[in-house]
């Protein structure tokens, strides 16, 4: 029997083809405790932080994030007062401190240890649970991270030993045999892939150069290894991919959708321009769609996902339309300066920076004034697009909150397990 979920104000606020950790309900679902305890006042460690390793990079994307995402403060005169800028060819961009090996181990051992017992509720009762951090991810704004692989290798090592979650996001370009080895103990790796050819991922991931056809060709040989080395080792390390559809490469994104499957990979993950700056004309849009709708019929299996991160043709979700931001108690960004930020798009030089990780602490930092004080200017402080999952889950959160105030705790985890039920979303382990 279908469970119906009229009245139910959290419905219309979930991607049902999402599923698992890349849905805005899992953060309700998985997270419950550490969202109550949130809602009831507590300062509790996020469940995920993100480290930036390096603000350098090998390659450059046409849709490089960093180089379309300045924070853009203005008075009410619309006399500007503040742009910080975080494009590669900025005057300056932040240093790499994470790159340091020692620098990078003690930041993630800072991170591991954090600790905070907290109260809770949950299932009508009154709870206390010791919380820390799950999952500590590696990624960029403008910067690769294996630019920095000597820091990371050892890092990944660490978490394994640990017992720890841990991913990369990467374009694996830079990816060798040690990092290959230390990553069999990762959660996941991602790796953006962008292109069916080597000309073409020429074009959109290196100005055209030459030189960018043989860094395709490395990018699919480091998927290759790590597959190989997955079925060597026994890991269960998820292994995905990311092609983001631009005018230039669409049409090239059913071939790529073989090339990835053949290769091994467990999903391929679409997006769109989330600038909003090179989004498909309508045209395009069309073929693009058709061209999904094939990989869906033929190639897609059990064991290979199509996952629609951004709807082609479909500009609405993307738009952050949120007064308020709550993903920020949940999820933490470090840049590749070992400071922290309110996300992952934060990071930049003059950044609204809480505080270092390295010279301060995690801990601190996570609990300290300046923390709670730039909390309260978000999102006005922010870049003027979200991260696509941060955005979604945005959306939800905020009415989540709004059933707890009116209704309480109670009410909102019986609203998150009537999805649960209905099978709104695809839930995983």
């Amino acid at each position: 029997m279908t469970t119906s979920l009229d009245g139910n104000p959290l419905a219309g606020h979930v991607r049902a083809d999402l599923p698992g950790r890349f849905n805005e309900l899992d953060v309700l679902r998985r997270h419950w405790a550490r969202f109550a305890a949130v809602s009831q006042g507590a300062i509790v460690p996020p469940y995920e932080v993100l480290i930036h390793p390096s603000s350098g990079c090998n390659l450059r994307c046409t849709w490089c994030i960093g180089d379309h995402v300045p924070v853009e403060l203005w008075d009410e005169d619309r006399e500007q007062l503040v742009l910080l800028d975080a494009a590669k060819d900025a005057p300056a961009r932040l240093p790499d401190v994470m790159a340091v090996p020692e620098n990078m181990l003690e930041v993630v051992r800072g991170v591991a240890d954090y600790r905070v017992e907290a109260g809770y509720r949950q299932a009508g009762e009154d709870h206390c649970g010791v919380f820390k951090v799950e999952t500590i991810s590696f990624s960029g704004l403008i910067g690769e991270p294996l630019v920095a692989r000597r820091a990371l290798v050892p890092a990944f090592h660490l978490l394994a030993e640990r017992g720890m979650r841990f991913g990369i996001f990467t374009n694996a370009v830079l990816m060798d045999e040690p990092c290959i080895e230390a990553l069999m103990g990762a959660g996941y790796v991602h790796i953006s892939i962008d292109a069916g050819t080597a000309d073409t991922y020429a074009q959109v991931k290196y100005g055209g150069r030459p030189a960018g056809r043989a860094m395709f060709e490395k990018a699919m040989a480091s998927l290759r290894g790590l597959v190989q080395a997955r079925r060597k080792t026994g890991s269960t390390v998820e292994i995905n991919t990311s092609f983001v559809m631009y005018p230039e490469n669409f049409h090239e994104v059913y071939d790529a959708a073989l090339l990835i499957r053949e290769a091994g990979a467990d999903s391929l993950r679409l997006k769109q321009d989330n600038s909003g700056q090179r989004l498909l004309r309508p045209d395009q849009a069309a073929t693009a769609a058709r061209l999904i709708e094939r990989i869906r019929d033929e190639v897609e299996t059990d064991d290979f996902r199509l996952l629609e991160v951004h709807r082609v043709g479909d500009t609405q979700e993307m738009a952050r339309t949120c007064s308020t931001c709550s993903i920020t108690d949940l999820m933490a960004a470090i840049g590749s300066d070992a400071c922290l930020y309110p996300c992952n798009y934060h990071p930049r030089p003059g950044g609204f920076s809480y505080g270092s990780a390295l010279e301060d602490g995690f801990a601190a930092v996570w609990e300290g004034g300046l923390r709670a004080q730039l909390r309260a200017q978000l999102p006005v402080i922010c870049p003027k697009v979200c991260d696509p999952f941060k955005n979604r889950s945005n959306r939800l959160l905020a009415v989540a909150k709004s059933v707890v105030a009116d209704h309480g705790l109670d009410r909102l985890e019986e609203h998150v397990a009537q999805l649960v039920d209905a099978s709104a979303y695809q839930v995983e382990p």
